[in-house]
């Protein structure tokens, strides 16, 4: 069977969150389609692919697109690369991404998919760069969940098709709890009988660090547990928020800050319970399906796309952000109760393996470019 050959085009940059994590593990996982990755602006991101040898990467060489000479010749390789290599699609991740992928395709005369992992708000038409991506309008939608699929249908007035998030089950199929356990214990000087409670994600208000932070001081059992804020400041404009966790932590030992890791699945697995705090609506939340993924316990908040992963009290828990005082209720009643914290887990762990990985995610993907080629033959 001839495998068609699709290029998918992200901005690049330094942030490195759940959508470049997902286009980094599941490109392997593609079975009827040769992927390419190919990336805008030099960054965190292209060091972090590049180290890790994927192949098929491609550096188109742009940059801003204030960078009129940098965004031309990204548009000229991005076009010259899809016609030498015959690419039958474009899948764009992200607004920058969407308006190099929404020319590219147009003057390659391909056909192009907009893979939008955040919902739209009428703030994003008045801004430059999410106002000029809008406005390009690629042959296909896709959201990462329904809760962005209903932002396209309400301000683009597009039909979509749904294709959630994968993560990688790989990465923590060969990972033994004992000895992850262990790491984190010889790392942290920490006691075997502290329960560990880690929180995963870029350091951002908009993450809810301190809503963890604040939980965990009012905990009746926080004497008993260790809270892991790991992640780090990705922009500037992020580091006075850095400072501030740090003042509402600077009296509590068991706060321990790790910076930015690169072993995320050690860190789940050594846990005991994995939090995911957003104040606002999340897209998808991938974080949540790797702690699932690790057998762990996860209580996340209960805007957008969580609420279409965690069925409440069954395979994980879910708050109303800001509530501290009801994550803190949820962290004590796992504390409490080890039983629970293993049902949850394996409970979990069984809806992520069956729904939510990345081999899962690229299967689905391809039914629908492969639907979507098909019908545009006809």
């Amino acid at each position: 069977m001839k495998r068609y050959k699709i290029f998918y085009i992200h901005g690049g940059g330094d942030a490195i969150g759940g959508i470049e994590t997902y286009l980094m593990y599941s490109l392997e996982y593609h079975k009827m389609y040769k992927p390419y990755l190919g990336i805008i602006r030099h960054g965190k991101y292209f060091e972090y692919l590049k180290k890790s040898g994927l192949e098929n990467l491609i550096y188109l060489k742009g940059g801003r697109l204030r960078e009129i000479f940098k965004t031309v010749r990204a548009i000229y390789n991005g076009v010259k690369f899809i016609k030498k290599n015959k690419i039958k699609l474009v899948i764009s991740h992200g607004a920058h991404s969407w308006i190099f992928g929404g020319i590219i395709s147009k003057l390659a005369g391909v056909k192009s998919i907009f893979y939008i992992a955040g919902d739209i708000k009428p703030d994003d038409f008045r801004e430059l760069i999410s106002g000029i991506s809008l406005r390009i309008k690629p042959s296909l939608y896709v959201a990462n969940s329904k809760f962005v699929g209903k932002s396209i249908r309400k301000f683009l007035k597009k039909n979509y098709k749904i294709n959630h998030l994968g993560a990688d089950e790989k990465l923590f199929e060969n990972l033994d709890e004992k000895e992850a356990r262990k790491k984190l214990e010889n790392e942290f000087k920490l006691s075997s009988e502290k329960i560990i409670i880690s929180l995963i994600g870029r350091i951002q208000a908009g993450k809810g660090q301190d809503i963890a932070i604040n939980a965990y001081k009012s905990m009746k059992n926080k004497d008993k547990c260790v809270l892991l804020i790991v992640g780090e400041p990705t922009f500037d404009k992020d580091k006075e928020f850095m400072n501030y966790l740090r003042e509402i932590s600077k009296d509590e030992e068991n706060i321990i800050f790790t910076g930015a890791r690169t072993d995320i699945p050690l860190i789940m697995k050594g846990s005991d319970i994995i939090l995911h705090t957003s104040r606002f609506p999340e897209s998808f939340g991938l974080v949540i399906v790797e702690g699932m993924l690790s057998r762990k316990p996860v209580i996340a908040s209960s805007l957008g796309g969580p609420c279409e992963i965690i069925e409440n009290g069954k395979d994980g828990f879910l708050f109303n952000p800001e509530d501290f005082k009801e994550l803190q209720n949820l962290m004590d009643l796992l504390v409490e109760n080890p039983d629970l914290r293993k049902k949850i887990g394996i409970e979990g762990y069984k809806k992520a393996k069956s729904k939510f990985t990345a081999s899962i995610s690229i299967r689905n993907l391809e039914e629908i470019i492969s639907k979507y080629l098909l019908r545009c033959q006809k």
